[in-house]
């Protein structure tokens, strides 16, 4: 390696000193070394300096290394696990340090400076299961939760990750089935109103209605919501992604506005470089007493010029069967049999340019439509759970269209000691929607015959830019990550005045056209200081400036109140910082403290205007929570076991707080009251065998609000309440349990997997419980607990792989939902799980 490479990197002249007597170390094996080298380390490397480090490795493979002696000094090494092979070992011995390696032949191996190029993304976790990956120990999982590649169990984060074998194994096919089955994770879609267009997402209990407590992110392009519209957000597919990544906590230094109780990362496959392959599966399944499921999908990548241009396509379809009938209400005749039919798909393709070994840039493109034809609630009053009769008596079909385009640029360059990364981003989303606005409003009977079509739709386009330099080596004394964000959402929609996540205790009011833009600009910082060899202190911050304009048009009422137009503008400049201190014991053990603040954004009030005799605040602020957390991950019994722990306390300040108005149908949002969250996570995997592992993940959350709020003498929530408004509430208990049990048949790898996901019953109490407050609801309750259970068995052959399952296998069909649009109509409606699907599967690789 000539010197002028040398000096371009950050030894400078120090370095060019050495060049001149090239020093070769030959760190040999035990004297009863065999002639071949061992495949795979023998015991732990434990962190220590990288010299020592590099000299046990060459002591267990018997391999020389050959280097500069100066490029150890000073570094220091994560260590190694047990098990690994000889060049998954030496690559993390590495990690971070800024060197490389080669082979020079069978037995002598060249450590270097690496090629200024970023860290390349890791193996498609599905490869690696089609080579034969066993269950005698714990995958690693590296992420990129911190906004660097980093091991799982080395990032003092507690997260949930589900890899493309998880997510295959527990047959989800969207997101909300993943949500349902990641404890610590609620969401949620309201069953009176339209096809459940108006979705949740909360983690911790930090519960808002309408999801925006949550930040969700698909790879590094942030997808916001607004929590004045009437449609939730629009979650991409479960397919060709490799992982998506469950944050718990707040997120607000890396994810800025929304990411309260925490983020959902989608990451996405990325073209490859250097290795050309891909898969086509398709799916066929049969659910009891409702119409057949199918899916068909491809995906495929590798190289057109190695290590210089890559590529990566993928098309997928989806039918979901029905299995809720659309009736006739007076003579109990089905008008629409299975009418809650879903049709989906979705297309990507990506192109990786590599114009030099430390550049590459990236535009990606992806497409995603879904149709739901009729919705998956039921009325109440028709239905029998239990005899699997499930009818919707709605005069029309409520039907909701959904589509969604993300056009990406993203950049990345290795600088020498520094990293950058740019993505620029476009979304465009389109969506319509049809309600029954004679159920909606609470008529009785008679109103069936009397149906009113009611469309509303939504168009959003959000412009985002991220830049982002980190430095390069994670093992130095210091170092850190700063960057700077810009995000612009415009709304434009047509909706009620009031929807239902914010007008719990009254009836519609008419509609309105909204013109929303929302900005926001934001700069952060964080800094890892190591105050020695394994304790780590970490400091970070972002500043940002939310802004908004807010213009609505609403339509003439009555023929006494004409069309009235608003405009409402507001401004904010939060600042959420975030204290760490992580205590890497060995390679196998971290224990960590995190201190963080996150918030949303505030927003203008759907004015009332004439339609109520009440003057309400145009604007609310936003509002912010601080979380207290500890926690510790752990690899024990020479990776037979993985237990991931922590415990958090999270305090809600100036909450923004819906208040329904029961005299007009209205509402509003005010800053009032406070709130906690409090309670644990648990992680457990356990390889109990070379042919049998066990997980369990588990959550506890008891989130309440701490005082009692009032309007004109009656309550809107009381201390001591649950968070949420019912049947919108955190389980105190979720869980989810695993085994599977691996054995050879015909060539084959077999794989017999079980499932089982519960939530407990939310005793409260509740605000609607109480016949002073507000939104007194007495017919409103709490979900059940719920057992759901999944089996599948699958066989793996070199480029095919084959699986049988059975979803809710116990055919549970408990009463899920249960919600009138106004607290007082004996209209309920409900939902249940999916009654017990029996399919196939095949993929085949390539």
């Amino acid at each position: 390696m000539g010197g002028t490479a040398f000096r371009q990197r950050r030894y400078g002249p120090v370095v060019s000193s050495f060049l001149c007597s090239w020093a070769l170390v030959a760190l040999l094996g035990a004297a009863a070394s065999p002639a071949q080298s061992p495949a795979r380390l023998a015991a732990d490397i434990p962190p220590q300096p990288l010299a020592e480090a590099l000299a046990a490795y060459a002591r267990q493979t018997g391999l020389q290394l050959v280097f500069v002696s100066e490029l150890a000094r000073g570094k220091t090494s994560k260590g190694a696990r047990a098990g690994l092979t000889r060049d998954a070992a030496l690559t993390q011995l590495l990690d971070g340090t800024g060197l490389g390696f080669e082979f020079m032949n069978e037995r002598s191996v060249r450590i270097l400076v690496a090629k200024p190029k970023l860290p390349p993304a890791p193996a498609p976790p599905h490869e690696e299961h089609r080579d034969g990956e066993s269950l005698a120990t714990i995958q690693e999982i590296i992420v990129t939760a911190a906004q660097r590649n980093e091991l799982q169990n080395h990032v003092p984060i507690s997260m949930g990750v589900w890899t493309p074998q998880a997510i295959e194994a527990s047959e989800a096919k969207d997101f909300a089935t993943l949500a349902d089955l990641t404890p610590g994770v609620e969401f949620d879609a309201y069953p009176d109103y339209s096809a459940g267009i108006e979705t949740n997402v909360a983690i911790r209990g930090v519960n808002s209605k309408d999801g925006s407590t949550t930040a969700i992110y698909i790879d590094d392009t942030p997808i916001p919501t607004d929590p004045a519209s009437s449609f939730g957000r629009e979650y991409p597919m479960l397919l060709d992604l490799e992982r998506v990544e469950v944050l718990r906590g707040p997120q607000g230094v890396l994810f800025g506005e929304g990411a309260e109780g925490g983020a959902v990362r989608f990451i996405t496959m990325q073209p490859s470089l250097t290795n050309y392959g891909g898969f086509a599966s398709s799916e066929f399944s049969e659910t009891a007493r409702a119409a057949p499921s199918y899916q068909v999908g491809a995906a495929v990548g590798g190289p057109l010029t190695p290590e210089v241009l890559g590529f990566r396509l993928g098309a997928w379809l989806q039918r979901d069967g029905g299995f809720v009938d659309r009736v006739d209400p007076y003579t109990d005749t089905i008008v629409d049999k299975n009418a809650n039919w879903v049709r989906s798909e979705a297309g990507s393709a990506a192109v990786t340019i590599a114009p030099s070994e430390s550049l590459q840039i990236t535009p990606s493109f992806r497409y995603q439509s879904t149709d739901v034809h009729d919705t998956s609630a039921f009325f109440l009053s028709l239905s029998d759970p239990a005899r699997g009769v499930l009818w919707n008596g709605s005069g029309l079909t409520q039907y909701y269209s959904d589509q969604f385009k993300l056009v990406s640029l993203k950049a990345a360059a290795a600088l020498g000691p520094a990293d950058l990364g740019s993505v620029t981003a476009y979304t465009q989303r389109h969506a319509n929607a049809l309600e029954d606005n004679a159920t909606l409003d609470g008529l009785n009977q008679t109103g069936y015959a009397n149906a009113k079509a009611d469309p509303v739709w939504l168009d959003q386009t959000v412009l985002s830019q991220e830049l982002r330099l980190a430095s390069s080596d994670r093992t130095a004394r210091l170092s850190w990550i700063v960057g700077a964000s810009y995000v612009h959402t415009h709304y434009e929609e047509s909706q009620d005045i009031a929807n239902s996540a914010l007008a719990d205790g009254g009836a519609l009011n008419g509609k309105q056209l909204v013109d929303r833009v929302r900005s926001q600009v934001g700069a952060y910082v964080e800094v890892d200081l190591r105050l020695r060899q394994r304790l780590t202190a970490s400091v970070g911050a972002r500043v940002e400036r939310d802004s908004y304009d807010s213009f609505q048009q609403v339509e003439p009422i009555s023929s006494l109140v004409g069309e009235q137009n608003f405009s409402i503008s507001g401004a904010a400049t939060p600042v959420t910082p975030r204290f760490n201190l992580a205590y890497q014991a060995d390679a196998n053990n971290l224990y960590y403290a995190t201190v963080a603040k996150g918030y949303r954004m505030g927003g203008p009030n759907d004015t009332v205007g004439v339609a109520c005799p009440v003057s309400t605040p145009l604007t609310y602020r936003p509002d912010m929570v601080w979380s207290y957390e500890i926690g510790a991950k752990n690899s024990l019994f020479d990776q037979h076991l993985q237990l991931d722990s922590g415990v958090f306390y999270i305090a809600w300040q100036d909450m923004q707080l819906p208040i329904p108005l029961t005299n007009c149908g209205l509402g509003f949002t005010v800053n009032a009251g406070t709130a906690t969250s409090e309670g644990f996570d648990l992680g457990l995997q356990a390889a109990l065998s070379g042919h049998l592992k066990v997980a369990l993940t588990a959550a506890y959350t008891d989130a309440h609000y701490d005082e009692t709020v009032t309007l004109n003498n009656l309550v809107v929530v009381s201390r001591g309440d649950a968070i949420g408004a019912l049947p919108l509430v955190t389980p105190p208990w979720s869980m989810t349990t695993s085994a599977a049990y691996e054995m050879a048949i015909a060539g084959a790898r077999v794989t017999f997997s079980a499932q089982d996901a519960f939530h407990s019953h939310n005793p409260g109490p509740f605000a609607s419980d109480n016949p002073m407050a507000v939104t007194y609801a007495p017919t409103r309750r709490a979900d059940p607990s719920t057992n759901l259970l999944n089996l599948r068995t699958m066989a793996v052959w070199p480029d095919f792989e084959l699986s049988l399952f059975v979803n809710n296998a116990l055919d549970s069909q408990p009463t899920l939902q249960v919600r009138n649009h106004v607290s007082t109509d004996s209209l309920l409606y409900a939902t249940t799980f999916r009654p017990r699907t029996i399919g196939v599967a095949g993929r085949w690789r390539f």
